[in-house]
């Protein structure tokens, strides 16, 4: 008996699992009447709750919760979708659809925008449901039919729109066709095979073709326009398609949602659904996909941070380790070492990285800045942010080094032709700098500008671009400076 309730268990678990079921929370809706520049439309607005009901509490819990606007297809209503609102709200969005007043397709994108932007104001407002309770940041589009293109060329107006994801989407008028290439956001086309409507090869296919990756269109095999809705009393405009509505229904949840959680709940495990293995091997689709690398994750720096290392010892880098929603890309990272936290100047670097660590020693005393580059392709990457770590001398080499002066030696030879050497000593890690300069004190040639480590230095420079007369040279740190002539003769 036990072994029947423990597999029981397991075949619910993972039957929950899939996209295509409720998710944990339940669904409210509520409505609103919206006014957009002298278009007044009616919405209803579906949101994770506690309880399922009309203007029930919202969950407080599981926000804040991404956006995504529905456009209805031409001459329908916003409730023929409620089954679809209910799911996306039970997975944690907030949808809302409005009632569409003319079918003027341009208008109708920018009614889809104004709806997102209408929930995204309600996160400041403290008298709405949705008070600090929208995710502002992500926002999706989809629509059926008419909805669908117009959902197209609202993501082509707004590049802040993260998925728009349409349901037979309709060629619109200005085109949506021509519009793809303009899409900043990714495309995914759910499409019927059996459109009689909307057939593939006149509306989503070449929206496909003229889309920017990243992108896809999974083909519902058998599937025809108008089983996209609840109801079934349009069915008789398009009686081509043998899949039954129930079906239809379940795969347009299991794709839609599984796109969404993707990318705008940033949930890897449903890259599987959407583009991967389980999407691939579904022989109830026909799966055409593009994809391009994607910018990895914000991740940040471990250590050292703020921490003195004794030169020549090994010294541990470590990050955290982060990844990109593309899950067919590779993750590499780069180091960055510098002497300055603009990183203007690079002392090391490492490329190419797997790990998130690398070991590394240092023989230069000093402050150094560091941070770790990830990247998934040449233009795809995103920066750590920046930490510093100090290296000292040990006891021996201070004791050595403190034996040392700072002195500035008469060049030899002196007089000279052409070239000379000029030696100098430093008694600490320092900018060094060593100028020359005419007998009216006018800066003719910088011959060393650059940290230099304590120690006893000779140069030969070669003066071939000067005159013959007497010049000066002046070496200079942060905490000394000297001065010698010295005298050419050509």
């Amino acid at each position: 008996m036990r072994k029947i309730v423990f597999l029981t268990f397991i075949v619910l678990s993972t039957s929950l699992a899939q996209p295509e079921n409720p998710g944990q929370m339940k669904s409210g809706w509520t409505s609103t009447t919206l006014n957009r520049e002298g278009r007044t439309f009616n919405t209803i607005i579906y949101y994770p709750s506690f309880v399922e009901g009309s203007n029930s509490q919202i969950d407080t819990l599981n926000g804040p919760y991404p956006v995504i606007a529905f456009g209805h297809g031409f001459a329908m209503q916003n409730s023929y979708y409620i089954s679809l609102f209910k799911h996306l709200a039970s997975h944690g969005y907030i949808v809302i659809a409005p009632q569409f007043p003319d079918v003027n397709h341009l208008q109708l994108a920018f009614d889809l925008l104004f709806c997102v932007n209408h929930i995204r104001e309600q996160n400041k407002n403290s008298y709405s449901r949705f008070f600090r309770l929208v995710d502002t940041t992500k926002a999706g589009l989809s629509g059926h039919s008419m909805g669908g293109g117009a959902s197209l060329l609202a993501s082509a107006n707004d590049t802040t729109i993260n998925v728009v994801a349409p349901l037979a989407a309709a060629e619109t008028n200005p085109s949506a066709i021509y519009a793809m290439n303009k899409i900043k956001s990714v495309v995914y086309l759910i499409t019927a095979q059996n459109d009689g409507i909307t057939p593939p090869a006149n509306h989503q296919i070449p929206m496909y073709n003229n889309a920017l990756p990243i992108k896809a269109i999974p083909t519902l095999k058998g599937a025809n326009h108008t089983k996209f809705m609840d109801t079934r009393i349009w069915d008789w405009t398009d009686p081509r398609g043998y899949l039954s509505a129930a079906e239809q229904l379940r795969l347009t949840r299991r794709y839609l949602t599984s796109i969404y959680n993707l990318f705008l709940k940033e949930d890897t495990a449903y890259f599987k659904y959407a583009f991967g293995s389980v999407a691939q091997n579904d022989t109830s689709i026909i799966l055409q996909s593009q994809l391009r690398p994607l910018i990895p994750k914000p991740f940040k720096l471990i250590s050292p941070e703020d921490t003195t290392i004794i030169l020549n010892q090994n010294i541990s880098f470590a990050w955290n380790s982060t990844y990109s929603l593309n899950l067919n890309d590779t993750v590499r990272y780069k180091i960055l070492i510098s002497r300055d936290s603009s990183f203007n100047i690079i002392h090391f670097s490492k490329d190419s990285l797997r790990d998130t660590s690398f070991i590394h020693q240092f023989n230069e005393e000093g402050s150094f800045y560091w941070k770790v580059l990830a990247y998934t392709s040449d233009t795809t990457f995103i920066e750590s942010n920046v930490k510093r770590f100090f290296l000292i001398l040990s006891k021996n080499d201070e004791e050595k080094n403190r034996r040392l002066n700072f002195k500035l030696e008469q060049n030899y030879p002196n007089p000279f032709n052409l070239v000379t050497n000029i030696s100098f000593s430093i008694p600490n890690y320092d900018l060094v700098n060593l100028k020359i300069f005419d007998l009216l004190g006018k800066e003719v040639a910088t011959l060393i500008n650059e940290n230099l480590t304590a120690g006893i230095y000779s140069h030969k420079f070669d003066f071939g671009e000067l005159n013959s007369g007497v010049y000066f040279y002046k070496l200079q740190t942060s905490k000394y400076s000297d001065v010698k002539k010295m005298i050419l003769i050509k």
